[in-house]
């Protein structure tokens, strides 16, 4: 037996398709968007802490990586790099109200600005990696390991 799919089903289902939402991270603008209501949202969220780091850039995950194996071998237990945002370090100053991106290849300058243009402005750097965009935060550098025997103790 066949049965006949009606127009209307047809058109529902080009409809449906044609509905569907590009993800967050598919421009730098929404990345940093995304990666911003994850960071605000992460403090006491561990979920959102993890969306918030899964949206980073290769540099700062390796920066964050590298923290939390520092963190792990002094607290003797294991630490997730998510786990290192600090309170604070990431919230916002200004509320965004624009954000224009200049992209070159596979990175992206997004300029962010607020309600007062000269006085709320932020750049943020992105990546493209894995099929969306990544940001890349400034982060401290990491201070080198102090070897046990140097300084004489």
């Amino acid at each position: 037996m066949t049965t006949s799919l009606g127009p209307s089903v047809l058109a529902l289902a080009l409809v449906a398709a044609g509905c569907s939402r590009a993800a967050p991270d598919a421009t730098p603008e929404g990345a940093v968007r995304a990666w911003l209501e994850d960071m605000e949202g992460s403090l006491g969220e561990p979920k959102e802490a993890r969306e918030a780091y899964a949206l980073l850039g290769p540099a700062a995950r390796a920066n964050l990586e590298e923290r939390a194996a520092r963190a792990s071998q002094m607290q003797g237990r294991r630490t997730e790099p998510y786990e290192l945002f600090a309170a604070g370090r990431f919230g916002l100053k200004f509320r965004p109200q624009a954000m224009k991106a200049a992209i070159s290849g596979d990175h992206a300058t997004v300029e962010v600005t607020g309600d007062r243009r000269a006085l709320e402005h932020a750049t943020v750097e992105c990546v493209h990696e894995g099929g969306g965009w990544r940001v890349e935060p400034e982060l401290p550098p990491l201070a080198p390991l102090a070897r046990r025997g140097d300084g004489g103790t």
